[in-house]
């Protein structure tokens, strides 16, 4: 909702395509290590579940240090005086901490990353990588994070037009933390 579309799916693409490669190549080689070096031990879970409740304590924390939007004709005297100096503020530091093209791509990237590391969808890419073939897996894996991306981006741009940046912070960060919860209990 932020930042350029094209740049936000530079970013995530980067992200997912070198995440799709580390499972199809993590996936070929579980497939060469005999059953009794396996472990029950669920570390990808584990690590998802903490950066789930991570980002959405991140999220819900970014939302809650967002100003709220004054409508006009709500609020006069300096109290609508601090709100516009502190919505220019926040605007000079968002757009002075990212107004770098590399910078929003990176910041797309890392969030995709982290947050995406240890998922369902990367497990499941493993196991199709040691069952399947590594470029089909691989190749279908991308083209549809490149489509369910893409309609993100595309929807993201959409909805910043109907909602408010704050309220998607909230949303974000309670989802994510409902995601830890149901992954910490094997929910999906």
């Amino acid at each position: 909702m932020q930042y350029e579309k094209g740049l936000v799916l530079l970013g995530s693409m980067g992200a997912l395509s070198l995440m799709t490669i580390l499972s199809v190549v993590i996936g070929r080689i579980f497939q060469s290590v005999p059953a009794q070096f396996q472990t029950t031990l669920p570390v990808g879970e584990y690590a998802a579940v903490t950066l789930l409740i991570f980002f959405g304590l991140k999220s819900i924390k970014d939302a809650w240090d967002l100003p709220t939007i004054v409508r006009s004709g709500e609020k006069n005297g300096p109290e609508l005086d601090e709100y516009v100096e502190a919505e220019e503020l926040l605007k000079k530091k968002v757009s002075k901490r990212l107004s770098n093209p590399l910078e929003i791509v990176w910041k797309s990237f890392s969030l995709v990353f982290f947050a995406e590391w240890g998922d369902r969808s990367m497990l499941a890419t493993i196991a199709l990588g040691a069952a399947q073939s590594p470029w089909g897996v691989a190749s279908g894996a991308i083209g549809g994070h490149l489509l369910a991306t893409s309609f993100a981006i595309l929807g993201g741009a959409f909805l910043a037009n109907y909602i408010s940046e704050k309220l998607v912070g909230y949303l974000g960060g309670v989802l994510f933390l409902v995601f830890a919860v149901a992954t910490f209990f094997g929910v999906f």
